[in-house]
């Protein structure tokens, strides 16, 4: 497709609720994974790990046009637990915000396709990400496995908008070559208030990601204090 820059006007995100576009998803998983970073041999390495997830999973697929150019998978708890609690070594016990009434999602399989990469892609799909969770699932808490920074510190970017690491840089082995990995938390309670009463930064980030909120005047689940 054309590399010319996109626009946010120029990308479409969609919910993946049928076959044609769970092929879209499996062909964005090869093309950032298998070809561009070499990190699979196959789509098919993830069944047994991150796939198993997939009863309990929810698909927003970006398109420019109707060209697939990113996608990421939101999780919601089960039985089964979160993917990053078999990958890295927590240091909290979700088990623990469980007990109080903690909704838990955990954001996962972030991609964008090679030609498209700082484009602003994957904010999209964080955006849609953040607003289906907190409107559709009443998420209290959002967890994610992100990439660390070339210091292999956990990204700035996350603090912004209220994450926490949740536990130490680690290598996630399902991928060969992978960069250092981080998981991080924010309870949508804290991120709210980041919203309205942060800095001017974290405020103009954040107003991106919940201005949808606005017009549909929610609010973020909350729990009782020692469960946040």
């Amino acid at each position: 497709m054309n590399s010319a820059r996109l626009t946010g006007k120029e990308i479409t995100v969609r919910e993946i609720n049928n076959e044609a576009g769970m092929r879209d998803v499996i062909t964005l998983r090869d093309r950032v994974y298998v070809d561009d970073q070499g990190r699979l041999n196959s789509v098919d390495d993830t069944k047994e790990t991150f796939d198993k997830y997939d009863q309990y999973g929810t698909y927003f697929v970006a398109y420019s046009d109707t060209t697939p150019i990113g996608a990421v998978k939101i999780i919601r708890d089960s039985e089964l637990g979160l993917p990053c609690e078999s990958t890295a070594k927590l240091t909290v016990n979700l088990n623990d915000y469980r007990a109080k009434g903690a909704r838990l999602v955990e954001f996962g399989h972030l991609v964008s396709a090679p030609e498209v990469r700082s484009q602003g892609v994957g904010m999209q799909l964080m955006r849609h990400g953040l607003i289906f969770s907190i409107t559709t699932l009443k998420a209290t808490h959002i967890l994610g496995d992100f990439f660390a920074d070339a210091n292999g510190n956990f990204q700035h970017f996350y603090t912004q908008t209220g994450f926490e690491p949740i536990c130490e840089p680690y290598q996630d082995v399902r991928f060969a070559g992978s960069p250092l990995s981080v998981v991080g938390m924010v309870a949508i309670e804290t991120a709210f208030k980041l919203w309205r009463e942060g800095s001017e930064s974290q405020r103009k980030l954040l107003q991106f990601f919940f201005a949808e909120l606005d017009t549909r005047r929610a609010s973020p689940p909350t729990l009782s204090a020692d469960a946040r």
